[in-house]
């Protein structure tokens, strides 16, 4: 009777959980398709429209001068 109880338990909680994730999912995308460009905007206001900005440096070099030797070759007809 346990294993009767637990088993129908799990059947009405994941039809639930299906359910109301399916509801989450609608109203996400509802919310995505009104707005669809709302996290490409500018964090900063003061800035005008076209201008470049680099949030971050590179460090030195990028080049590594040891790359190893040279082989010479020669083609062959």
């Amino acid at each position: 009777m346990g294993l009767l109880k637990f088993i129908l338990t799990f059947i009405v909680v994941y039809y639930i959980f299906k359910f109301l994730s399916r509801l989450y999912l609608a109203y996400v995308l509802n919310k995505f398709k009104n707005n669809p460009f709302s996290h490409t905007k500018n964090k900063s206001s003061d800035e005008k429209e076209g201008d470049v900005t680099i949030d971050k440096m590179p460090k030195g070099n990028s080049k590594n001068k040891n790359v190893g030797d040279y082989i010479d070759y020669e083609e062959i007809d």
